[in-house]
């Protein structure tokens, strides 16, 4: 209203469009806006109405009935049309409604997560905006498509904060076999998503070296334990460092041990079954239920267990030496990852490596080996400075799953290449409701030149 106050014409109530706005094109000052010579006039053929839905707080909806048509001028008995949606502000003429109404129900698909579906019904009940799933999903990808392609918006991002590491991940399609590779840089953002059809190490060679193409110095590679991402990096980025991420490494030992808990368990159980003795056999059946309810607890610090946790942890590992194992080693895989430098961590691993319990075929012994064959990676942190000990990759896989889940599935590359670009304009570059282009950059530019016809 505001940006087309001479094109109103007059309004009304209607029971059933409610606040009727009438908006009539050729009022403008067409001759100032084309910056045509004096004497010029501008014509319009086909002329048409459609209804504009507009995002409404009242009680009832809120539409421009805006009439518009092809507008065309002559110069020198040449006819030139020219296009209508650049002059048209805050109006979507292809998709009849608002720049707010489609840019509110991105957002709610995007950022807020909420399916399709739900952002239909959200629109209806809180705005008055009656939009079909279908049209929904349409808005979305005509709203990435307007966006600058990958390589652009990383380097939009790379202004605002310049990427130097790459957390590095891979999700696997809901219901599917598809993985998608992911890249989130030290500012939390996701920079770089593929989907693949196989996690192997020609596919990450392809990715990364996609990803250097688009001009990136990546420094530092946080990885989980894929060896296809291990051994691709130093192929695209040989002078990278690689640090194997800590959340990963407790969890392969821990998954390990878990097997020990486990077996352990079990043995008791059967021996429990097997004797004669009401008394004895009890004892180790409660002895075996105890273990299974706490079985979290062995692989829990100190500092994370309540009073009445640290208790019953205490006495199981005093009624058995298996267990008292498993927790005694847990402690000092903990203590390899605390050492003050690389040094330190390689005598602690030693130690861990040559203790009682590492017997040969057992759980201790396949985690002992686990953590010698991938040191290296796993204490980068304390040979290079600057690097942490921990990924930010999960995170980024977080965020995607949940968009995923909140829309049944991306239903191929193009949804989720979509949602990707859509959400790092959003988040990592200002585009909002009420601005559309982040940081002052034009995202999809139309073109302002006439266009000679006839």
């Amino acid at each position: 209203m505001q940006a087309h106050g001479d094109w109103v014409t007059g309004s009304r109530l209607e029971p059933e469009a409610g606040l009727v706005v009438d908006l009539d094109v050729r009022r403008g000052d067409w001759p100032r806006l084309l910056a045509l010579r004096d004497g010029v006039k501008v014509h319009w053929s086909d002329l048409r109405t459609v209804d504009i839905q507009e995002l409404s707080c009242f009680s009832g909806f809120i539409t421009y009935r805006l009439t518009f048509g092809d507008g065309w001028y002559e110069v020198g008995g040449e006819r030139f049309t020219f296009p209508l949606q650049p002059y048209v502000h805050g109006i979507d003429l292809e998709r009849h409604c608002t720049h707010v109404a489609l840019r509110a129900a991105v957002l709610l698909a995007v950022v807020g997560g909420v399916g399709l579906r739900g952002v239909s019904w959200l629109l209806g009940a809180l705005f008055h905006l009656e939009v079909p799933k279908s049209t929904l999903d349409r808005w979305v990808k005509c709203c990435a498509s307007q966006l600058p392609d990958s390589a652009d918006l990383v380097h939009l991002m790379d202004q605002v904060h310049p990427i130097r590491e790459a957390h590095f991940d891979e999700i696997f399609t809901l219901g599917g076999v598809l993985c998608s590779l992911v890249l989130r840089d030290e500012h939390g953002r996701i920079f770089a998503v593929e989907t693949v059809p196989e996690r192997t190490e020609a596919a990450v060679v392809a990715f990364l070296t996609k990803v250097k193409g688009w001009g990136l110095d990546l420094k530092t590679f946080y990885v989980d334990g894929c060896e296809a991402y291990r051994a691709a990096i130093p192929q695209v980025f040989p002078g990278a460092v690689i640090q194997y991420d800590n959340f990963h490494v407790i969890q392969n030992i821990f998954r390990k041990l878990w097997k020990a808990v486990v077996t352990r368990r079990k043995e008791l159980k059967q021996e429990g079954v097997a004797l004669e003795c009401a008394f004895s056999s009890g004892r180790l059946l409660r002895l075996a239920a105890r273990i299974w309810d706490g079985r979290y607890l062995f692989f829990t610090r100190e500092n994370k267990l309540s009073e009445a946790q640290r208790a019953e942890l205490t006495d199981l590992l005093e009624r058995d030496r298996v267990l008292r194992d498993v927790r005694g080693f847990v402690q000092k895989v903990w203590g390899i990852f605390e050492a003050s430098t690389a040094a330190e961590a390689q005598r602690r691993l030693q130690d861990l490596s040559t203790a009682v319990e590492v017997t040969e075929g057992s759980a201790f012994e396949k985690a002992s080996d686990f953590l010698k064959g991938r040191f290296d990676d796993m204490v980068a942190y304390l040979k290079h400075p600057g690097v942490k000990r921990n990924s930010l990759a999960e995170t980024g896989i977080r965020c995607l799953r949940r968009l995923e889940r909140g829309h049944d599935g991306f239903r191929g590359e193009e949804g989720l290449n979509s949602y990707v670009k859509l959400y790092q304009a959003i988040k990592y570059l200002g585009w909002t409701v009420y601005r559309p282009q982040p940081n002052g950059t034009r995202f999809g530019a139309l073109a302002l030149m006439p266009t000679r016809t006839g």
